[in-house]
């Protein structure tokens, strides 16, 4: 049944025109970077062009010489002032530019720092001159239209502080390595550079001599030695080794070479390693200096420390100051403090409704002027659990971006009040392959297993949903029908048949299935029974975060009318996905992301169970996760094809898409997911509303907005700046 909010929203017409051609922007990156020598193994998709405003500016001539270096120009991506391009796009290292630009480089901040630095995050104070504060070689950054100016405060919004909150940290985040905004080009970031050998099984990072973490503490490459071989190899922190860090069946190797140099090691060739380091969330180094103590190889008294913490064991307390989704560390609230980091920001103050950031004093980038980067001076996270409320932040104008769970359907309430809010509206495509739903084939109920496990229930649950329907009333007619897998149409390997497969609208054949697996007795209420003779009843328990209600509406609309009844139930997100992790839903709700070519060949976990994120969105098949985990100690055996997905995705991520074994690997794990059913799709994504301040400067046009390039990461917030700083800035 559809809601009043809805049914409005289908009357506004007007958006049709806007958005005609938005419906055919859904070209993505396509093939995953196959490595040559650097900096051209970071290259992406060869099919795919970038627009000509994203590429690095043509090499022109430095500017004359003098009697000798003199004042460095303003060099923009607008206007270089005559400084040529260097190795990569928009970035110099501080030699590499003052050679280009014949000039050299004085470094200056923003003069006054909040006095919370110090009590919260550890900073000196007074704090040493910022030349002291940057690397030996900071990284020179060129701003895409100006020069910025100091202060202000940008805001964000997400559900909760680690609910709908990706953007936010994108907003923050360095990598070692990041995708420049063409979303083509990997170039160095906190690392220095990287070379790869011939064979792509060893990689060489150097770091930048002088970095320093927030606190002022040199960062070295001790600090992703302790990552990975003290946290990530970690049983007790962490069982089994996660798949994306396995080649070649065995766990890469990382090893400190020296203070400034990384080697990273691969049993099996890893193209795909640096298009992971440029896009996770996870950032691959830690403060070895501030969490050694917590740690029982540094600290053979560390678990009776825990206890005098309040904590079990060393492991808990560890874990307290330590997660890969950053913002999953409170501490502030406790002890008054917080780890330190190499972000943008670094944070200040947090309470229930928000989490304010500020510019972290040792930041490692200047831009062209040797003005410490960044412009903005706080971020400022609050919380809105209800999509409502995140719809009134930003048409009141509370909000500089806002991006993430933006419902197509309250485009025309943005469209009418851009002139109110002062913002302004893009609409990049997405990454996605669109809502899906997926039925838990290991369900804790003996009975519901079998019924879920079975690819002909999925495929009858698929052919009662009516997906012109759903098209036309939540998305404008903008999208397709489609089914889902976990490979994008756009992969190279894709065949177009596989997402048309059981999309047709057809209730009376989804009935027919639905009797011939056995469900084909009734209760009095006209609902399908068990073979116990219960009612089955799916409970399909969502949260605001993934997607529209009115999508669940619609479903539980057109199974119930094939005799499957239906309860819904909202949650919060972290109950959805502590339900989820617990193996306790009956069927999971999710956005088909991540799944385009290059970053599936970088991080292919959606391709085996519990085929999504294991803590963020576990789809179906955790216990069998689990199985293969412990080596069959715990969990449950999952079918013997199945099984079969690790060791063909490990040779497949290590297969050059050159290669027709590729493909042919590919194709093979494709076929176990559709012998299954294990996924069934709605309809395509739309275009990602993006909403901007119109008092930003420096913002460019993202080229796509997704989760699988990190959201904002790319689009370089930190030169973002105010044009007119609001009132109290």
């Amino acid at each position: 049944m559809l809601t009043q909010r809805l049914y409005r929203f289908a009357a506004a017409l007007a958006v049709l025109a806007m958005l005609a051609g938005c419906a055919q922007a859904t070209a993505v990156p396509t093939q995953a970077p196959v490595a040559t020598q650097a900096p051209a193994d970071t290259q992406a998709p060869a099919d795919t062009q970038a627009p000509a405003d994203t590429q690095a500016p043509e090499a022109t001539e430095p500017p004359a010489a003098t009697e000798g270096p003199g004042e460095c120009p303003a060099s923009t991506v607008a206007d270089p002032q005559g400084v040529p391009a260097g190795a990569y796009p928009y970035q110099w290292d501080l030699a590499e530019f003052e050679t280009l630009a014949n000039c050299k480089l004085t470094f200056t901040d923003r003069g006054v720092w909040d006095d919370r630095l110090a009590a919260t995050n550890n900073v000196p104070s007074p704090l040493p001159p910022v030349e002291e504060r940057l690397p030996e070689e900071p990284l020179v950054v060129q701003p895409y239209d100006e020069i910025g100016t100091y202060g202000g405060r940008l805001r964000f919004a997400s559900v909760g502080p680690e609910a709908g909150n990706s953007e936010f940290l994108s907003a923050r985040h360095v990598n070692l390595v990041r995708f420049s905004d063409d979303l083509q080009t990997i170039v160095p970031n906190v690392a220095k550079s990287f070379e790869w050998n011939a064979d792509y099984t060893e990689l060489i990072m150097t770091l930048r001599k002088g970095h320093k973490w927030s606190d002022g503490e040199p960062f070295t490459s001790a600090d992703i030695d302790f990552w990975y071989n003290d946290i990530i190899l970690n049983t007790d922190l962490r069982g089994s080794v996660a798949a994306q860090w396995v080649y070649g069946g065995e766990p890469m190797k990382v090893e400190a070479v020296d203070e400034t140099t990384v080697k990273f090691s691969f049993a099996a060739p890893a193209p795909g390693f640096l298009t992971l380091a440029a896009t996770t969330y996870t950032q691959m180094y830690e403060p070895k200096h501030f969490l050694q103590n917590m740690h029982i190889k540094y600290n053979e008294n560390a678990n009776a420390d825990a206890v005098a913490a309040g904590y079990e064991t060393w492991v808990q307390w560890f874990a307290s100051w330590q997660n890969d989704w950053q913002d999953a560390v409170h501490h502030l609230a406790d002890v008054g403090q917080m780890p330190p980091k190499l972000e943008i920001y670094v944070l200040v103050q947090e309470t229930p409704e928000f989490q304010l950031f500020y510019a972290n004093p040792y930041f490692f980038k200047v831009d062209t002027t040797g003005q410490q980067l960044p412009y903005a001076n706080e971020q400022h996270q609050s919380y809105a659990p209800d999509p409502e409320l995140i719809e009134l932040k930003v048409i009141n104008g509370e909000l500089e971006e806002k991006a993430q769970g933006l419902l197509i359907g309250s485009l025309p309430l943005y469209q009418q009040n851009t002139a109110a809010g002062n913002y302004n509206i893009q609409m990049p495509p997405g990454a996605g392959s669109g809502r899906l739903y997926a039925f838990n084939c290991t369900s804790k109920d003996p009975l519901k297993a079998a019924v879920f496990s079975n690819p002909k229930f999925s495929e009858a649950m698929s052919l009662a949903l009516n997906r012109d329907e759903i098209n036309q009333t939540l998305n404008f007619g903008l999208s397709e029908p489609t089914q889902a897998l976990p490979v994008h149409p756009s992969v190279s390997f894709a065949d177009p048949a596989w997402y048309k497969y059981k999309i047709d609208y057809d209730p009376a054949a989804a009935s027919a299935l639905l009797d011939e697996i056995g469900l084909d007795q009734k209760d009095t209420d006209g609902f399908r029974k068990l073979s116990d003779g219960t009612t089955l009843v799916i409970n399909l328990v969502y949260a605001p975060q993934f997607g529209d209600v009115a999508l669940h509406e619609l479903a539980k609309e057109y199974w119930e009318a094939v005799g499957v009844k239906v309860e819904l139930r909202e949650v919060s997100t972290e109950a959805y996905r502590t339900m989820a992790s617990n193996n306790d839903h009956d069927i999971a709700v999710a956005d088909s992301g991540t799944n385009t070519e290059a970053p599936l060949y970088a991080n292919p976990f959606r391709l085996y169970p519990p085929f999504g994120d294991a803590a963020l969105e576990p789809l179906c098949g955790g216990p069998w996760a689990e199985w293969h985990a412990t080596n069959g100690a715990s969990g449950s055996e999952p079918p013997a094809d199945v099984a079969t997905l690790w060791d063909l995705v490990d040779e497949w991520k290590s297969t050059p898409p050159d290669n027709p074994r590729y493909a042919e690997l590919g194709r093979q794990i494709v076929e176990i997911h559709r012998a299954h059913f294990f996924l069934i799709g709605t309809v395509t994504s739309t275009p990602a509303i993006t909403i901007v301040s119109n008092n930003l400067g420096n913002v460019p046009e993202w080229k796509i907005n997704a989760f699988e390039y990190y959201r904002m990461y790319p689009q370089r917030v930190d030169q973002w700046y105010f044009k007119t700083l609001p009132a109290g800035n």
